[in-house]
């Protein structure tokens, strides 16, 4: 009986285990797919001040230039007449922001690659190893991307709960590589 347990356990431990080893796989392979920039098309999005990131729902590839341009006016904190600013942000750096060498508000970018996704096992949370890289775009701009996964727009600000405006964002793939 203690045998037939024994074997029952390894199996169902190596089934487990194979499982799991399958998952990390399809994750680090980014199975999971967006779309991607199409030439000769101009997208648009908002990307509203009181978000951190906003995902633009696309996947990009290492060395492909992207065209930015934006426009509008948000606010980093409703209700106060001078705290407007433009895509190039408001001419102040501090270091509660993403990018600390340019100006707080303004219009960036990251792109995200997944490598992959854990459970902690004490807590249960999903524990996510990615490789970010974050770049400044402003009112106007072409960006080699850093890396390839999922492209991301944002405003370089941290505490943004009480920003408000949207940037109107258009984007389109460049003909160049890097």
């Amino acid at each position: 009986m203690i045998k037939k347990r024994r074997r029952y356990f390894i199996f169902r431990f190596s089934f487990v285990f194979l499982c799991s080893a399958f998952c990390v796989y399809l994750v680090q392979g980014q199975d999971i797919k967006r779309p991607r920039l199409e030439n000769n098309r101009i997208y648009r999005m908002g990307v509203p001040a009181d978000r951190h990131w906003v995902s633009t729902g696309f996947d990009v590839k290492r060395g492909e230039v992207i065209h930015f341009t934006a426009d509008g006016t948000i606010s980093l904190q409703k209700g106060n007449p001078k705290a407007y600013c433009d895509p190039n942000g408001y001419n102040l750096k501090t270091m509660q922001q993403p990018i600390v060498e340019e100006n707080i508000g303004s219009l960036i970018g990251r792109v995200v690659l997944l490598i992959s996704i854990e459970e902690d096992e004490e807590t249960g949370e999903e524990i996510r190893n990615e490789i970010i890289k974050e770049f400044y775009i402003g009112g106007e701009t072409e960006i080699a991307m850093p890396i390839g996964g999922e492209l991301q727009l944002g405003i370089n600000e941290l505490v943004v709960e009480d920003n408000e405006g949207t940037f109107q964002v258009r984007m389109y793939l460049a003909d160049k590589r890097f």
